[in-house]
């Protein structure tokens, strides 16, 4: 196969030594990134390979995918050392996928099914406040927006999916962390907290006597804690004692009041109940 190479033009004027070692270094870059690809490419062959319901040794694996059974060895390896491929010991050895996989899979569907059950109750509720709705899950330390639906107002909360939010610094951080331990959210204040605004709490035993506040009665509020002009209520979506996801509602401070507060966070806390209800809570 031929290849054409185009020399950088940074190489002109340098000596033939330097030139030539500063071409094949450019050649060598070019070639590791397309070897990356293909890499992955290999992985994902095997791993598709894998799934298959027989067990299945090196030999065969690079018979069947017509690659040279050195590269099958070392591709193995690598999926072994990131917890994907296990060994199976016999007369010959033979490979499989672990759990990762599996469990992967149920995560990515537990979040579609959680998505489908709440968008609904997310659209009711998007009607009747004309605010700003959102539906979280932890990851680490932040909260991730796994769906939103703006507010029809042309002054809105700006939210959007795949938005990654402090867990110590927003209402649905607050709600999930209301369905936590004690021991446990002792551990993550522990860590420090960062302020984000001039709002955000920054002192554990406060922020810890607000979630025992939004454990008495239902949501949390957040006021401005990770954006200015912002004001966020939420409640946690709680299955089997697990605090599953959140669901809250973001708006204009302006137009923010104690009464609808209290309002908003009631018809959280019931939208909150009614979704936890499709995923198999009893009422």
């Amino acid at each position: 196969m031929q290849v054409d190479i185009e020399v950088p033009a940074s190489t002109t004027g340098r000596s033939k030594l330097a030139r030539q070692v500063a071409i094949v270094s450019y050649i060598w870059r070019h070639r590791l990134a397309s070897d990356g690809v293909r890499s992955v490419l290999t992985a994902l062959r095997v791993l598709e390979r894998l799934t298959e319901p027989e067990l299945t040794g090196v030999s065969q694996l690079a018979r069947d995918l017509e690659l040279p059974k050195s590269s099958v060895q070392r591709m193995l390896r690598t999926l072994q050392e990131g917890g994907w491929a296990a060994e199976v010991h016999g007369p010959v050895t033979r490979w499989t996928l672990t759990p990762k996989m599996f469990q992967l899979g149920q995560r990515h569907q537990s979040e579609n099914d959680l998505r489908t059950i709440a968008l609904p109750v997310m659209e009711q509720l998007r009607e009747e406040t004309r605010e700003t709705i959102h539906l979280s899950t932890v990851k680490g330390d932040s909260v991730f927006v796994l769906e939103c639906l703006d507010s029809p107002q042309a002054v809105r909360a700006h939210v959007s999916p795949g938005m990654s939010i402090p867990l110590l610094a927003s209402a649905n951080g607050h709600a999930l962390l209301s369905t936590w331990s004690d021991e446990e959210v002792a551990g993550i204040l522990s860590r420090g907290l960062t302020a984000y605004t001039p709002f955000t709490i920054t002192e554990p035993d406060a922020l810890a006597a607000a979630i025992q506040q939004t454990r008495a009665r239902g949501y949390a509020v957040n006021d401005q804690q990770w954006q200015e002009g912002v004001h966020g209520i939420a409640a946690p979506i709680v299955v089997a004692g697990v605090g599953v996801a959140g669901i809250g509602i973001s708006i204009p401070i302006h137009r923010m009041s104690d009464e609808l507060q209290e309002k908003f966070g009631g018809m959280l806390v019931r939208a909150a109940m009614a979704i936890a209800h499709g995923l198999g809570e009893p009422l």
